[in-house]
């Protein structure tokens, strides 16, 4: 198998234009964990983009392919398109990136290491996410959309664009002068999605999802700092919780029942209070900063199972041990 590995961010998608670098360093990070499970499959020949900005990822083998400024990305991958059979692509949601990618290697009839474009194009609307799975009975956090006419009510508030990645562009609003600060830095080409913020813990979920069925891998705790009234993410600690899999696996299997087109490794973001209850936030159809620390945390090769999923193998998920990593952001 020659399989293309392009993470969108150091990988030349934004070659032509500025790098955000909190962006760029959790694709480095998650590129270089990929890249080092890929290496150690038998039969996988790898072809790697890389940015000229960005530091050479390691590889044994394969082929490192140096994307420069000026390169029309989309004409040089059609240009050598008979070099690759399949394609793992991590790109973010933000802009329709992703599925628009994903429809371009479709259209050169190219297997994918992703979701189905329904599910895609579902969950790269985080409004649209919690309505479908809330009609399926799943837990959300309660979202709807901003603008300036909706009624500012008291409390606390979560103001985030309706594609964003990661923590980029997410406030927390308190009181009448965050509203003003936060206002003045919106997108007038973006559309927001408004929350109430829930007390507790924000978690995530690592899985493979295949056919409507999922697989946990393992849960993870997102660490957040709040700079200016902006979420950061500064620590991912991976492999935590054991003694809630059996709700967690159940959630998994919940979500993958509502959206049947969700494929390959998936990362389900949500809040935990302390009395136990789970609130989904969003479901990123793609690798997440937490399979940083899978394989140290499990000993899991999950880009093997990844791969088996092409040829239809249900995966056997055996952790050859349980630790907790922390995986350091910021």
């Amino acid at each position: 198998m020659r399989l293309l590995v392009f993470e969108f961010i150091t990988g030349g998608g934004l070659v032509n234009e500025p790098l955000p670098d909190s962006l760029a360093q959790e694709g480095n990070m998650m590129r270089a964990a990929l890249l080092q499970d890929l290496e150690s499959i038998k039969d996988v020949s790898l072809i790697v983009l890389n940015d000229l900005r960005i530091s050479e990822p390691e590889i044994n083998s394969g082929i490192l392919l140096h994307i420069e400024p000026g390169i029309n990305l989309q004409s040089y991958l059609s240009d050598i398109k008979e070099s690759y059979d399949v394609v793992w692509l991590i790109a973010p949601e933000t802009e329709c990136i992703l599925l628009n990618w994903n429809d371009f290697f479709i259209q050169q009839n190219k297997p994918m290491c992703l979701s189905a474009s329904d599910a895609l194009a579902l969950c790269q609307n985080k409004l649209q996410t919690v309505e479908h799975l809330q009609r399926a009975n799943i837990s959300c956090v309660p979202s709807q959309s901003y603008d300036s006419f909706v009624a500012r009510e008291s409390g606390e508030w979560v103001l985030k664009p309706m594609d964003s990645v990661a923590c980029e562009q997410v406030y927390l609003l308190r009181k009448k002068q965050d509203w003003i600060e936060c206002l003045k830095q919106l997108s007038k080409v973006s559309t927001y999605l408004l929350q109430p913020y829930i007390d507790g813990r924000a978690m995530s979920l690592s899985a493979l999802f295949y056919a409507g069925e999922a697989t946990l891998i393992c849960c993870n705790q997102q660490n957040l700092s709040l700079i200016q009234n902006q979420f950061q993410l500064t620590e991912c600690i991976v492999n935590v919780q054991q003694d809630r899999r059996g709700e967690y696996q159940a959630l998994c299997s919940e979500i993958a029942a509502a959206i049947p087109g969700l494929w390959g490794y998936i990362g389900i973001d949500f809040i935990e209070t302390e009395m136990g209850e789970m609130f989904i936030l969003e479901i990123n159809p793609r690798l997440t900063t937490s399979y940083v620390g899978i394989r140290a945390a499990t000993g899991l090769n999950v880009a093997e199972h990844v791969l088996g999923l092409l040829d239809e193998k249900t995966p056997n998920l055996y952790q050859i041990k349980s630790e907790t990593i922390n995986v350091k952001i910021h």
